[in-house]
């Protein structure tokens, strides 16, 4: 398994991928139940500047082609020094430290690039995989449950540690 940048050429595949979701998946990853993944809102995910977006793609060869089978991003939030950032992994390969290491490779960028201060996220509160991989970064992070989902903060400049709290503020 390799991990590249996304690129304009990969729609097909990132269609491909988006296919192969469960209904779970698609909605712990877009929050509604989309059935599907037309050509114009596509382009918005495979066209990236790399400097407000950024968007790596974790990539296996099948017959001589690669064939997508994750996708992490962040983009910046205008006026603020957080990016928001969202995973994805196809069903057949999670829960093998993917997610984890493409988080660490987006921190890494994201510190390389300058201008970002940390991540935040909306993750679905029995998400538990992905607040997984949350606790498992490189920073802190502070998860706070805001009804049905955890808005996260993962700052940079906070070591290892984290803390998920409900509305109320309790641990």
């Amino acid at each position: 398994m390799r991990f590249r940048a996304i690129k304009p050429s990969d729609e097909d595949e990132m269609r491909g991928l988006f296919y192969r979701f469960s209904d779970r998946t698609v909605y712990y990853r877009y929050f509604s139940p989309i059935k599907t993944m037309p050509h114009d809102r596509m382009q918005e995910y495979v066209n990236v500047d790399y400097r407000t977006t950024m968007s790596v793609v974790g990539v296996i060869e099948e017959a001589g082609r690669e064939r997508i089978i994750a996708e992490a991003q962040y983009v910046r939030v205008k006026d603020r020094p957080y990016a928001d950032i969202a995973f994805v992994v196809d069903e057949a390969y999670q829960g093998k430290g993917i997610a984890s290491f493409m988080m660490e490779m987006l921190v890494r960028i994201a510190r390389e690039q300058g201008g970002i201060e940390g991540f935040v996220a909306d993750i679905m509160a029995d998400n538990k995989a992905m607040l997984k991989v949350f606790e498992n970064s490189p920073c802190t992070t502070h998860a706070v449950l805001s009804g049905i989902y955890y808005e996260v903060t993962m700052p940079f400049s906070e070591k290892k540690g984290a803390e998920i709290r409900d509305a109320k503020g309790q641990s």
